[in-house]
């Protein structure tokens, strides 16, 4: 898409509100039983419902917002699509007045895949509407009455805005309303200094906003790895953000010109206001409580394999699951399929999930960090290799960052994996195959890469381990060979 194609954002949302939430859908009769009720049209409802309806099962899906839920609407899709807007605003290739323009018809470009007409074309009954239990066995949609072998709640969470003085008196943006911008304020004050509070302040710093990031703790990312967090605030603060780190935000009041921010001592004016400290589970609505489900106060009590209090009724994605990520919900979906419609115990391991932070330069982490490790009691040998040592990256001039492997002592099995830098959240893939499959270091030896590329980086770290295998005993041994082949 060219900037020179990008519609009217009046015509991009008419098209995006016609695929997920059309105003003249009529809901389908409900069938006398299912095998499985979905509750939620984000994405742990939609690949477990799609999932299930192509193997056979009769399948509901219940979704009272819109189709895609927050990922593809609010969260996921316009974030990065908003970073990619503000990319080519910096790079001269987009006028700011277009950017929000961008966002909303990426948004409609994607919602085909989400789409109403998509999954009723697969087989499956959507009804737009909300859903609440009345009894374990029945849900209600409006009049309609679902009853179901098994059901799945995969409603989600909402964002969480903590208890400021003043929050009462101005208007805060969240997530859920920062992308109906129609251009970038003259400045923005972020509260919370997280993934998505660190992305915001990029993108909004690239389209020409005065940025003020704040966060409670001494560092920004603190999830991740010292050094790359670090890298991060470093670019951060190049771009102009202004970064107030270690003090709460303790009020907000109204001011001539927006709204006055006061973080420990320190007050800045801002024209505009975006929470990004966290989410709560979405889950206070489906009247669980006549289901007999057990709830705690961060979401809705499951074991490993999802079932919640009810064995038939199960929870997966943001509603139950501590970490929130688009990729663990589909993981998580495609095990509870089997839990739900077949005899099986299937889990997921949280050690497999890469996640990725999509700023200048990128982060992404996979399995244990060094943290981890220790507090797991597993000895661990470190292997790093540092993009200024790659030959990609020297012709790009574009050297920043690391990646740091860590396998159990001794061995070559990896045990976790970060990486900082450009396409980070693509160069982690081969280590989640390694992580997955057990392939090891050692096994890479054999593997030809093209060159220069900076999947290159494998090959360092196959030949960092194989040196390690050189022992001084070895070592005289080869010495002795060639010596004695001359």
């Amino acid at each position: 898409m060219t900037p020179e194609h990008i519609i009217s954002r009046t015509t991009s949302d008419a098209e995006w509100k016609s695929l997920i939430f059309p105003h003249d859908y009529q809901n389908p009769i409900p069938q006398d039983k299912y095998h499985l009720v979905v509750i939620g049209a984000g994405p742990a409802g939609l690949v477990t419902a799609i999932g299930a309806a192509g193997l056979g099962a009769k399948v509901a899906l219940i979704e009272a917002k819109a189709m895609g839920g927050d990922c593809l609407n609010v969260g996921c899709v316009p974030s990065k699509a908003l970073l990619a807007a503000a990319k080519k605003v910096k790079n001269g290739k987009l006028s700011p007045e277009k950017a929000f323009d961008w966002v909303h018809q990426v948004r409609a470009n994607i919602s085909h895949h989400d789409s109403v007409e998509r999954f009723s074309d697969a087989g499956i009954d959507v009804f737009l509407g909300r859903g609440k239990f009345t009894d374990a066995h029945t849900v209600m949609v409006g009049e309609a009455q679902l009853k179901a072998k098994a059901f799945v709640i995969a409603t989600g969470s909402e964002p969480f805005v903590p208890p400021i003085a003043g929050l009462e008196s101005v208007a805060v943006h969240t997530n859920e309303n920062i992308f109906d911008l129609q251009t970038a304020p003259k400045s923005i004050g972020i509260l919370g200094g997280g993934p998505i509070g660190c992305e915001m302040a990029q993108a909004f710093a690239d389209l020409g906003s005065e940025v003020h990031l704040f966060e409670m703790a001494e560092q920004i990312l603190i999830r991740e790895h010292p050094e790359a967090a670090k890298l991060v605030s470093d670019s951060l603060e190049q771009r102009g953000v202004h970064l107030q780190l270690g003090e709460a935000v303790r009020q907000l009041a109204p001011s001539e010109n927006g709204i006055l921010v006061t973080a420990g001592d320190t007050s800045v004016e801002v024209e505009c206001v975006l929470a990004a400290v966290g989410r709560k589970a979405n889950f206070q609505q489906l009247d669980l409580d006549k289901a007999g489900v057990e709830t705690h106060k961060r979401g809705i009590t499951v074991d490993s394999h999802f079932r919640t209090s009810q064995k038939h009724i199960f929870a997966i994605g943001d509603v139950s699951s501590k970490y929130q990520f688009t990729n663990y919900a589909d993981a998580q979906a495609r095990a509870v399929i089997q839990n739900a419609l077949f005899p099986g115990n299937s889990a997921t391991n949280t050690d497999l999930l890469p996640w990725c932070t999509y700023t200048k330069p990128e982060i992404a982490r996979i399995g244990l960090d060094a943290a981890d490790a220790k507090e797991r009691g597993i000895e661990v040998d470190t292997y790093r290799y540092d993009w200024k040592d790659s030959d990609r990256a020297q012709t790009e001039d574009d050297k920043l960052g690391f990646v740091e492997v860590l396998t159990k002592k001794g061995s070559d099995k990896l045990l976790g994996a970060t990486i900082v830098g450009s396409d980070a959240g693509d160069q982690i893939a081969p280590l989640s195959v390694m992580l997955s499959t057990g392939t090891g270091l050692k096994d890479l030896s054999a593997s030809l890469f093209c060159y220069p590329t900076r999947s290159e980086y494998l090959k360092r770290l196959s030949d960092a381990f194989n040196k390690t295998r050189l022992t001084p005993t070895s070592a005289k041994l080869l010495k002795f060979w060639l010596d004695k082949t001359l």
